[in-house]
């Protein structure tokens, strides 16, 4: 590993540090120890990810020598383990909580819990602990994997806040970790395929759904507190 890598390891606590100083100026918060709580649960939402590469190691499936491997572990194994932990976390840790009444707060502990996955997840893939394969770009992808976290965690967090406001739990939840495994599986395949062009396009897209989210979620509260 590079001085570059030690330095990456350190961005998502920065970006949480900056987050919570946000959060502190932007909203009246009061309950910060369950954000901070969540972002320790993050961290231990790993272990999903941990299991399901161990598990296909013991199946001679680490090697990914065809498209139906790589689907199955770009999806199940990389995607569908990160992101079901982060949502067993946030549905039955905090969703039940006063404070998680709107899709704004669901961002809120989202991004929280997703900072904090990412945080051990990138010394993980950067150490060859996790990863079926060494991606070419594996710099630029140690950088920009907490930064593509946060949507993974907005999109999460805002579907299921509109199944707290809405009651329509089930259908808001399947939305809320579908399309967050989809983005998450479509964001590492782009590494690791070293497609260029679909990583400058993924990359664009989910800065627009995030910044889209979070503008519908504040509108929303808008409308909840008038």
């Amino acid at each position: 590993m590079y001085l570059n890598d030690y330095i990456a390891f350190l961005f998502s606590p920065v970006l949480f540090a900056l987050f919570l100083f946000y959060l502190k100026y932007k909203f009246k918060i009061r309950l910060w120890n369950f954000i901070l709580l969540a972002f320790v649960w993050g961290i231990l939402t790993v272990v999903l990810v941990i299991a399901a590469n161990e598990i296909i190691k013991i199946w001679g499936w680490q090697n990914l020598k065809n498209i139906r491997r790589t689907v199955f572990y770009v999806f199940v194994v990389v995607a569908f383990s990160a992101e079901l932990g982060k949502f067993i976390f946030i549905r039955y840790l905090f969703y039940h909580q006063k404070s998680f009444d709107s899709p704004l707060a669901g961002i809120i502990y989202g991004i929280s819990i997703s900072l904090g996955f990412s945080f051990i997840a990138v010394i993980l893939y950067s150490s060859g602990f996790l990863g079926a394969e060494k991606m070419k770009y594996m710099n630029l992808f140690l950088w920009t994997y907490p930064l593509a976290g946060i949507v993974f965690g907005i999109v999460q967090g805002f579907f299921l806040g509109m199944g707290k406001v809405r009651k329509f739990n089930f259908i808001d939840e399947g939305t809320a970790l579908g399309i967050a495994t989809g983005f998450h599986a479509l964001f590492y395949f782009c590494f690791l395929t070293s497609d260029q062009r679909l990583l400058v396009i993924t990359g664009v897209g989910l800065l627009f759904v995030g910044f889209t989210l979070v503008l519908k979620a504040v509108s929303i509260r808008t409308m909840i507190k008038n």
